[in-house]
């Protein structure tokens, strides 16, 4: 399954029965997930489902071999949608450094302490509030990914990147591609 992401003014859409309608834009979308403040932002798919599969699908909660609940698949799909936004075109180990640097904060007492919220804080990841989040997608082979560091982390340290260079925060640790990656 492939979704994005569809941000709307609050003021302009109509959520009726799972479904958004903006009258802005005379679309429709199948609503997957909700969140922020004062736009509607939800993960569409492209195929329609019901309701309660829907609400089902994103409660579950993907455990470890232990038992221990890591991720719903709502959290591991925006996680895809922002590693697709940030490092669309890097390798599959610079994708899981980004990935990295998500759970890395979320255990981190200097960042929030859910997948969400670390996604959603104010400057945290670029795409988030450049507005290329809304050109991307997860796709299964990204979810796998995030599923996998879930289970266990590439590096655990990885907590910063910028690409190009190495950014004013952090330890510089390394460059993988086009991401220079830094510690706390």
């Amino acid at each position: 399954m492939q979704y994005r992401l569809l941000k709307t003014l609050l003021i302009s859409s109509l959520l009726i029965g799972g479904t958004l309608t903006s009258t802005a834009a005379e679309t429709e979308q199948t609503l997957i997930g909700v969140g922020n403040d004062r736009y509607l932002t939800c993960v569409v798919e492209d195929k329609k489902v019901s309701v309660e599969e829907k609400s089902a699908y994103y409660e579950t909660k993907i455990k470890s071999e232990t038992g221990e609940p890591l991720a719903t698949e709502y959290e591991i799909d925006l996680i895809a949608v922002v590693v697709m936004g940030e490092s669309e075109g890097e390798s599959e180990e610079g994708k899981r450094l980004v990935i990295d640097t998500i759970l890395n904060r979320v255990d981190s007492e200097h960042f929030p302490d859910t997948i969400e919220e670390v996604i959603y804080q104010k400057g945290a990841y670029e795409c988030m509030w450049n507005g290329r989040i809304y050109d991307c997608w997860s796709d299964e082979e990204i979810c796998d990914l995030v599923r996998e560091e879930l289970e266990s982390r590439t590096n655990s340290d990885v907590i910063y990147f910028t690409a190009g260079h190495y950014g004013p925060y952090g330890e510089p640790l390394f460059q993988v591609g086009n991401h220079y990656f830094a510690s706390y």
